[in-house]
């Protein structure tokens, strides 16, 4: 498998598992927060490790007109 493929698994697992532990926290009568914080760990993790591959406006504007030029 390549490399951004099991980043990309690994990212949703991440942000799956984040989110399941909040909600679940979250909506239970008696609350954890410890549960809770590590919930948010894994959380922004995957998302960080999601948003790291989105380019940017200005990038994507400058290699346009790279490859046009």
């Amino acid at each position: 498998m390549k490399q951004e493929r099991v980043k990309k698994i690994i990212s949703l697992l991440s942000i799956s598992i984040g989110a399941i532990a909040l909600i679940s926290e979250i909506s239970s009568k008696n609350k954890n927060y410890y549960i809770q914080s590590i919930g948010v760990v894994p959380l922004m993790i995957g998302l960080f490790l999601l948003n790291s591959k989105i380019e940017s406006k200005k990038e994507i504007d400058i290699d346009k007109n790279v490859e046009e030029e």
